[in-house]
């Protein structure tokens, strides 16, 4: 397989004349580089297949899952981040480079071109017990970041986002829409002084803007990209896969990263362990739900309380019964230990579980609809097992209803999900590759003269 070429930089003003010419000059090169040995590289690669399957068996699941591309310390992806642009900006067509070698008939997938524009880290102490809530967000749901931040005692990776069209914020939020992105990044900043302040939490922040030509398309939020962002910056070696509309119980974070327990789920998830955490709603909206849905994140005791008169019911089951009920709720009441749950197609659960057997998310699936059905089923595919978390919980927090839904709908997102997950479902997306768009190399050194 071809390796990728950094990105090309956007430098630094103090740095600009010789970053530029470096940048030029690394451009040509690679250009000229894969003219001339693509087809020998090709060949070369075809010749040794067989000789290195089975390292090539051994190193999938790596190089599929998050660490494959997280060994680099995050002061050096902050420095390529704020750098780099668009994740869309490549010096060749990446297409043919991730997708060419391994299936000739692919086509290059259509992701989400995201630009990054700065990356806020926590200055509070780090520990080695640390566990990372993963999670992504439009900017006006800073909100629920908040109580999520309230919650979770230890690191909180987050994902920022927001639509621009015509350089300009489309947004739910009065004081926000049709400003420039640098309200957006004021904004932000001051929410994470303040939660740096007055939270529980370790938060770190990437934001991410996206470019719209049409109004409907701003509610095609690019779910499973913020996500794939989110999830690279955490550095933990435990991860907890979280929308931000659910607060984790505030106890769970505590009795994880105690070290006796941690180290036995270490021991566990390094088994390829799944720990799924029961989801829990609110049976109305409004703020006396909202108040409630706190109050039963703080208290297993006052969940059970409140799911017994009926003021609470496992998350979507009374629509959608496989995403969450094959958890078996009844039998998680009963029970302080950990059983396992069959996986069933349609399962989409919060989950406990090593960062470096966490697959990318599939970029193809934006707005609303299969976007996490299909990241379990991968989950699944790779022979990762899923168990009851006995330790936590997670809560929805009501909220009105966003444009996402019917933006999936009126643009047709909607049936292509309902397309794509057949096609993944069947094999048309092998382990070993996965639709996204590409995150910032390792090194920015000059390319090899020998490309294979």
């Amino acid at each position: 397989m071809l390796p990728l070429p950094p990105a090309p930089l956007q430098p630094h003003p103090v740095e600009a004349a010789p970053v530029k010419a470096a940048a030029s000059q690394f451009n040509n090169s690679w250009t000229d580089v894969y003219e001339t040995k693509v087809r020998s590289c090709l060949r070369k690669e075809q010749q040794q297949q067989q000789q290195q399957q089975q390292q090539q068996q051994q190193q999938q699941q790596q190089l599929n899952g998050a660490s494959g591309l997280l060994t680099p310390p995050v002061s050096q992806l902050i420095q390529l981040w704020e750098r780099s642009g668009s994740s869309g900006e490549e010096p060749l067509d990446v297409g043919k480079l991730t997708f060419a070698g391994v299936c000739r008939t692919c086509s290059a997938p259509v992701v989400p071109e995201l630009t990054v524009h700065r990356i806020w880290l926590s200055t509070k102490p780090r520990n080695a017990t640390d566990v990372s809530l993963i999670t992504q967000l439009s900017v006006d749901r800073l909100r629920m970041l908040e109580g999520q931040c309230s919650n979770w005692g230890s690191v909180i990776s987050a994902a920022v986002h927001v639509p621009l069209m015509k350089g300009r914020v489309v947004s739910d939020m009065d004081d926000l829409y049709g400003q420039g992105p640098e309200k957006a990044l004021e904004m932000i900043s001051e929410f994470h002084t303040r939660m740096e302040r007055e939270g529980r939490c370790k938060l770190d922040i990437v934001f991410a803007t996206s470019v719209v030509t049409k109004m409907v398309e701003a509610g095609l939020y690019p779910v499973n990209a913020m996500r794939n962002k989110a999830l690279q910056l955490s550095q933990t070696e435990i991860v907890l896969l979280l929308d931000a509309d659910l607060l984790p119980s505030r106890p769970l974070s505590d009795t994880i990263t105690k070290p006796a327990h941690y180290y036995q789920l270490q021991k566990d998830t390094a088994r390829r362990q799944i720990y799924v955490l029961p989801a829990f709603a609110t049976k109305y909206y409004g703020n006396e739900a909202r108040d409630n849905a706190f109050a039963a994140s703080r208290s297993r005791d006052v969940l059970k309380d409140m799911s017994t008169r009926g003021q609470l019911r496992g998350f979507h089951v009374h629509h959608y019964f496989i995403g969450q009920g094959i958890v078996d709720f009844p039998r998680w009441f009963k029970t302080n230990d950990s059983y396992s749950i069959p996986y069933q197609e349609g399962f989409e659960p919060y989950v406990l579980m090593q960062r470096r057997f966490v697959p990318w998310y599939d970029e193809r699936f934006k707005g609303y609809n299969k976007n996490k059905v299909v990241h379990v089923l991968h989950m699944h595919s790779l022979g990762l097992e899923f168990n009851s978390c006995p330790h936590g919980y997670a809560v929805h927090v009501p909220h009105p209803e966003g444009k996402t839904r019917s933006a999936t709908e009126l643009t047709g997102t909607w049936d292509k999900a309902y397309k794509d997950s057949p096609a993944c479902r069947s094999g048309a997306c092998p382990t070993s590759v996965i639709p996204r768009s590409r995150m910032p190399p390792a090194s920015t050194a000059p390319p090899p003269q020998n490309v294979c």
